[in-house]
């Protein structure tokens, strides 16, 4: 990832973003998992429970493994999962608060999920901390995505945003941090902070992973 002026690596732990609740720890089903299953189980009938439970309960895990999978019946797995995919985004609204680690996280693995070049995004926020938008801002290429500063400082006033939280993927797999991902969200942070808006997380995403540049103390 490199930050450009005009449009023309640090260790760090990813345990802080894992996905799963206290409830499925302890082998229950949350309402997330239920919604999940129900909409896998038209494609693969009593297979659903079985893939959904080897695979962690974890929906950008089985897009994966459905991806990575080939004979019959990976074609109804794969709509089963984007129909689940679907269900699950729509408790996403705009209006949700995102008040934990594990909210973002879900929503970004979801959002990145299969995706095989490198995107950045930007969850734009107001002062509560209430999603004003959700916004692919630059794409590039298996490896990197130039980012614009000042394209970001613009939409943000345009929203009249509080806060962000930086997001992009890495097509690796790999979540650790880059040289290039701490300088690019330090030339962020500094620019969106002579508007007024702060920068409160920046995500980078793997295959099943997630790691927070917040916790590990690169911001």
């Amino acid at each position: 990832m490199n930050a450009s002026s005009s449009p023309s690596s640090s260790s760090c732990s990813s345990s802080f973003m894992s996905s799963s609740s206290a409830g499925e720890a302890a082998g229950m089903l949350s309402s997330r998992d239920l919604r999940v299953l129900e909409a896998l189980r038209p494609f693969l009938g009593a297979e659903a429970e079985a893939l959904f439970e080897v695979h962690g309960r974890s929906l950008h895990r089985l897009i994966g493994f459905a991806r990575d999978t080939s004979g019959i019946g990976w074609l109804q797995m794969l709509s089963g999962l984007r129909l689940a995919r679907e269900l699950l985004m729509e408790d996403l609204r705009p209006s949700q608060v995102f008040r934990s680690a594990y909210a973002v996280s879900d929503y970004l693995k979801l959002h990145f999920a299969g995706q095989a070049h490198e995107s950045f995004a930007v969850l734009f926020l107001n002062a509560q901390h209430t999603m004003l938008a959700f916004e692919d801002m630059f794409r590039g290429t298996l490896t990197q995505a130039d980012v614009y500063p000042r394209e970001v400082v613009k939409r943000a006033l345009q929203l009249n945003a509080s806060a962000v939280i930086l997001a992009h993927n890495h097509p690796s797999g790999k979540v650790e941090p880059s040289e290039a991902d701490v300088a690019v969200t330090r030339v962020l942070k500094d620019a969106l902070a002579l508007v007024d808006v702060q920068v409160l997380d920046h995500i980078v995403v793997g295959h099943n992973r997630a790691a927070s540049m917040a916790e590990c103390g690169l911001l």
